[in-house]
């Protein structure tokens, strides 16, 4: 099926008041120095090749250099840029999902500014979704200069993540993707307090295909996701689709149990038929040391859960707009 669209043609810049067809939202954290050059590249695409409507979205973050000063010189010299400053550093994928709120095009593209999510690829993503899929995501093959160590820490992630949720993410999926309006439309609507793009996007069903690619080094500058980051984002991926890491927590307890009943047998028998008075201090020792990790690792994992659904009650917003460069274009909601 062929997507059928209105105006799909003209110079590519967005004038005001039209719904463009594409909407592009970068989120950044001290990428002054990428800006521009994201910029031209992709410009030089969707305007100069697709030409089609866009808006070009950047999401500032709680950049400490100059990267809002960047993009408010941008926004003088071509409208289509907009622009939306956090108030603070509140997340790679809260930032994200600033930008997707805002986003009124017909479909979104989600990148990072560093320039490892090639603008050129936009062409094809836009050609799968003139196709007719939903979703298109895409998936890296291959990092350049990314060192062993990350590279396996990458990949046991997305194991872990597979292995406990009820989704699959493809290793090496990147927050690179294109999403129809209705996707867009539906994520905007739920009332999750933290979403994972990676995941939310496919656990949706809707029509989806991917394309691979190799991703060059970061243009400039250094990469803002640490190891602890990308924990988090394990676990986070994990608890945000699946109670499976909460279910072994009966198991575990009914063969402590188990294990603690025969024990007390064996003592029981040794003192009332053998007369063998046992000390026990090291066993006992061992076995409280043992069951006690235990019972603290899993009431830990139990309070993460709780920890999540008390954030989704309190209903706070999930980021907070300190600055905001738009024309105020609205769209209709579908």
């Amino acid at each position: 099926m062929t997507r059928s669209l209105g105006d799909t043609t003209g110079s590519g810049s967005e004038k005001p008041g039209q719904v463009p067809v594409l909407s592009i939202v970068v989120p950044m954290l001290n990428e002054e120095d990428n800006i521009v050059e994201l910029h031209e590249r992709v410009k030089e695409v969707v305007q100069g090749v697709l030409r089609v409507s866009f808006e070009l979205i950047y999401v500032d973050d709680g950049s400490t250099d100059g990267s809002w000063e960047v993009v408010k010189r941008l926004r003088q010299l071509d409208p289509s840029v907009k622009g939306i400053k956090l108030t603070r550093n509140f997340g790679h994928q809260i930032a994200l999902r600033a930008g997707v709120d805002q986003a009124i095009g017909d479909a979104v593209i989600m990148m990072d500014c560093d320039l490892q999510h090639p603008p050129h690829l936009i062409e094809r993503l836009y050609g799968k979704w003139r196709d007719g899929y939903d979703i298109v995501n895409t998936v890296k093959l291959h990092t350049d200069n990314i060192g062993l160590f990350r590279k396996w820490a990458i990949k046991l992630g997305y194991r872990v993540i597979n292995l406990f949720s009820d989704i699959n993410i493809r290793p090496g999926a990147a927050d690179f993707r294109l999403v129809d309006r209705k996707v867009v439309e539906f994520i905007k609507q739920l009332n999750e307090s933290n979403l994972l793009f990676r995941g939310i996007v496919n656990w949706t069903g809707h029509k989806s295909t991917d394309i691979e690619f190799n991703a060059e080094e970061r243009f400039r500058g250094d990469s803002k996701y640490s190891y602890g980051q990308l924990a988090s984002l394990v676990v986070w991926g994990v608890m945000s689709f699946s109670s499976a890491p909460i279910r072994p927590v009966i198991f575990i307890g009914l063969l402590a149990s188990l294990f603690g009943f025969i024990y007390a047998g064996l003592i029981a028998v040794q003192w009332l038929f053998y007369g063998i008075d046992v000390p026990g201090w090291t066993t006992t020792t061992m076995l409280i040391l043992l069951f006690g990790g235990f019972n603290l690792l899993l009431v830990g994992l139990i309070g993460e859960y709780v920890t999540k659904i008390h954030d989704d009650l309190k209903r706070r917003p999930p980021y907070v707009v300190a600055d905001r460069l738009d024309d105020n274009t609205s769209r209709t909601p579908q």
